[in-house]
């Protein structure tokens, strides 16, 4: 049996922590424990479930701490099997083009968990977008001290090329105390655009 620790991650991140732990179930009958500190972990974590054909339990042992039971059952998925799909499969790939700090309208403190969600997921996907284009206040994700920068230097790993708009970094001040991905102008980020199979744009 797996236990994976959840509590205080926002979303995707439990179920892509569950999705790796069951990669390691060997056998039908192999269960992964998970524990969260909120109900919409759970519900997401039961979609998930469902959609693999995996057992599903739920014990609620506070108002903020939830055990979930994954457990694999005959003929679930094999591990290699639970693995994301392609982001694409021609072209120059995925391009991913960030313009602001955080994701959608309304609240900023939500906006910015949500943004760290997204940027998360990104390192999920197989193959990893070729690029992430950073503008505007876009360019604040990859300051020190941001919450997204583990996730863009681990993409750069992979590598995704991480584009900074460079008047936009001037702009904000934090030319600076970037920490992840490497300066570019405008037309480098057409370029970027014009090049990709897919584009996706926030």
């Amino acid at each position: 049996m797996t236990l994976v620790d959840a509590q205080g991650m926002p979303c995707p991140i439990p179920v892509v922590k569950a999705k790796k732990a069951l990669q390691e179930l060997p056998e039908a009958g192999g269960q992964v424990q998970i524990v969260v500190d909120n109900f919409i972990a759970c519900e997401n974590l039961e979609k998930m479930a469902t959609g693999l054909g995996y057992g599903y339990a739920l014990e609620s042992q506070s108002e903020s701490r939830f055990l979930v039971v994954l457990t694999r059952g005959e003929g679930t998925p094999a591990a290699d099997e639970l693995c994301c799909p392609p982001a694409v499969s021609t072209g120059e790939g995925l391009v991913v083009s960030i313009g602001q700090n955080t994701m959608g309208k309304g609240s900023d403190e939500l906006g910015a968990i949500l943004i760290k969600g997204f940027v998360f997921s990104l390192t999920q996907l197989m193959p990893p977008p070729s690029a992430v284009l950073l503008f505007n206040s876009g360019v604040h994700l990859a300051v020190e001290g941001a919450n997204t920068l583990e996730d863009l230097q681990l993409l750069k790993q992979l590598g995704t090329r991480i584009r900074v708009c460079g008047t936009c970094a001037d702009y904000y001040h934090v030319k600076d105390s970037l920490a992840a991905g490497e300066i570019t102008n405008m037309y480098g980020i057409v370029e970027e655009l014009a090049t990709a199979a897919s584009v996706i744009n926030l």
